[in-house]
């Protein structure tokens, strides 16, 4: 008579384990990529809401973009630590757009890809209104190209940064007023994404995903299409 075993053998039990531990090593890159994927989704559905709020902006403000300025903490304006602390006094341009009425919800200038104590990681573009008119806003009308103008999408640039994510050692803030009036905001060099990624805002609404910047789909000018930052001087109009 045989004699029923009722467990594994050592043998046995190193076999499972290492086909769990074999399993593992392919899922969890897997993973990974998934949930990087869907945090540069939900970053783009920020900007796309965010595009949609500037476009009801325009609507009751003849035009005209929410304005820019310097630096600002977000969450100091309408308080009394209101221009204090490296703060500019008044509005960033996300408290502007914010106090509009016109966001569905405050945390929508957070991209997931980025640190979580960051409250502002988008910005607005500034570049063409500064280099051309000196203005600190942008009117809707001199926008020739809206499917290629590149409105915001996602500052990896660290000097808009404290650290450890920045380098800002000056003022030591984070920035909420962020724009590329002075120096570029979109950083190639610097992805939070999948795939080296940065999340790109387009005037007429759309939102796609780039490695670099494609002279034949965008533009940081109002007018010459295909300008990158630091190249209107170049430009010829059209």
């Amino acid at each position: 008579m045989f004699r029923r075993r009722s467990g594994f053998t050592l043998v046995e039990l190193l076999v499972v384990v290492a086909i769990i531990a074999l399993l593992v090593s392919i899922l969890l890159p897997s993973l990974s990529r998934a949930r990087s994927l869907s945090k540069q989704v939900k970053c783009g559905g920020n900007l796309k809401q965010i595009g949609s709020a500037m476009q009801m902006y325009l609507q009751s403000n003849r035009d005209w973009f929410p304005a820019w300025s310097v630096w600002h903490v977000w969450g100091f304006y309408g308080t009394e630590q209101d221009g204090t602390g490296g703060d500019a006094e008044g509005p960033a341009w996300t408290e502007m757009l914010r106090d509009d009425g016109s966001l569905p919800s405050i945390n929508i200038y957070q991209c997931p890809s980025f640190p979580a104590d960051l409250k502002v990681s988008y910005f607005e573009s500034a570049y063409a209104a500064w280099e051309r008119y000196e203005s600190r806003s942008t009117n809707q009308s001199w926008v020739r190209s809206p499917s290629e103008f590149v409105l915001s999408g996602d500052c990896t640039n660290p000097m808009f940064y404290a650290a450890p994510f920045g380098s800002n050692e000056e003022l030591n803030i984070n920035d909420a007023d962020m724009d590329n009036a002075t120096q570029p905001c979109l950083d190639w060099a610097r992805s939070v994404h999948l795939g080296t990624n940065l999340n790109v805002l387009f005037a007429d609404g759309h939102v796609l995903p780039y490695a670099r910047f494609v002279k034949s789909e965008m533009s940081l000018d109002t007018i010459a299409r295909g300008v990158a930052w630091g190249e209107i001087e170049m430009a010829e109009d059209p």
